[in-house]
């Protein structure tokens, strides 16, 4: 049994939501979970128990733990009360983010902006706060000048503290480029996560330097057609050219080429981008990584259903996936192969 006489100040009284996600968190381990407070026994594993509590931070507050799970628990349940009792964030958070991203936007743009339009999970309804991303792309009518780029990039930046793990990834587009959408599409301005560092060490440098063409865009606009959503904006039919199909078939393609050199870094990403691609090639379907995946397993061989459910699994739950490597690879090379086979006849 492990018993901690507690210090709630700051975070009591607690309100209803943090309660429901405290009870929630308590009922997923088997130990007993109780609390001393005022000479009086509270379940909890009990929402009413926990409501009816009513600690303040001037209040000593005993917490008792015991049972097979109890170390775990206790350790669970202190990190949840030292963090404040913060409900994890999901898409409603995300797309307030998104509003501030459009005020700031609008701001340092003003005329020059055409639009903001929203791809990837957040727009598919599949995000998951822990591991996806903030997709959007930007519409501009002209160039932007020097100033403009690092605004533009200093505002997710500054907004990353309050971002999925992931933060966001950007592309800027001028106007008549997304209306032709020709493979490869042209940017004016991409910035991701990933690129932090090397931001933060020359935000001009990279401003100036982060322009070209990427293959990515088409796909991107592919599912923007499909899914997308405007967060400010004329119509994604007005704004965005259609993709033709050699076109969109060269570019998923681009993504997943690299699936046999890195598939055991990231397995479920390439599990289930492989699955969205033969979808897309077998049956014109736009999927999302969840929807590739549930159609794979009505669909391709099933030697790999067990591959594709794992990364299904995993990629729902946020935890790491558990597979056998080699059916994992004969997966992939089988979806390549029904790709390339797909290119070669486009």
């Amino acid at each position: 049994m492990i018993k901690q006489t507690l210090n709630l100040s700051g975070i009591t009284p607690l309100n209803r939501s943090q309660i429901e996600y405290f009870v929630h968190l308590a009922g997923d381990f088997s130990s007993r979970i109780i609390f001393e407070h005022r000479n009086r026994t509270i379940n909890g594993k009990s929402m009413l128990g926990i409501l009816s509590m009513g600690a303040t931070g001037d209040d000593p507050v005993v917490l008792e733990v015991e049972g097979e799970d109890e170390e775990t628990a206790y350790q669970a349940i202190r990190e949840l009360l030292d963090n404040g009792v913060a409900p994890p964030k999901n898409e409603t958070d995300a797309m307030k983010l998104m509003q501030v991203v459009k005020d700031r936007y609008q701001a340092l743009l003003e005329d020059n902006l055409v639009g903001i339009y929203l791809h990837g999970s957040l727009a598919a309804g599949c995000f998951r706060w822990e591991c996806s991303d903030i997709d959007f792309l930007v519409v501009v009518r002209r160039p932007m000048e020097e100033k403009a780029k690092i605004g533009l990039v200093e505002t997710l930046y500054q907004l990353s503290s309050d971002a999925p793990p992931k933060g966001f990834e950007m592309s800027v587009l001028l106007e008549k480029n997304s209306r032709q959408a020709e493979y490869p599409i042209p940017y004016e301005l991409h910035y991701s996560e990933g690129h932090r560092q090397e931001y933060e060490a020359d935000p001009q440098g990279y401003c100036s330097r982060m322009h070209g063409e990427d293959p990515d865009l088409t796909a991107h606009i592919l599912t923007l057609h499909a899914y997308g959503s405007v967060i400010h904006g004329p119509s994604i039919a007005r704004e965005f050219g259609q993709v033709k199909r050699e076109d969109a078939l060269r570019a998923i393609l681009y993504d997943v080429e690299d699936a046999q050199t890195h598939l055991h870094d990231h397995p479920v990403y390439f599990v289930l981008n492989l699955c969205r691609a033969v979808a897309y090639f077998q049956d014109n379907a736009v999927l999302n990584k969840k929807q590739g995946g549930e159609w794979a397993l009505k669909h391709m061989s099933t030697d790999h259903q067990r591959v594709i459910q794992a990364a299904l699994n995993a990629y729902e739950s946020g935890l790491d996936m558990f597979y056998d490597h080699g059916q994992a690879e004969d997966f992939c090379f089988d979806a390549l192969e029904i790709l390339k086979q797909g290119e070669l006849n486009g």
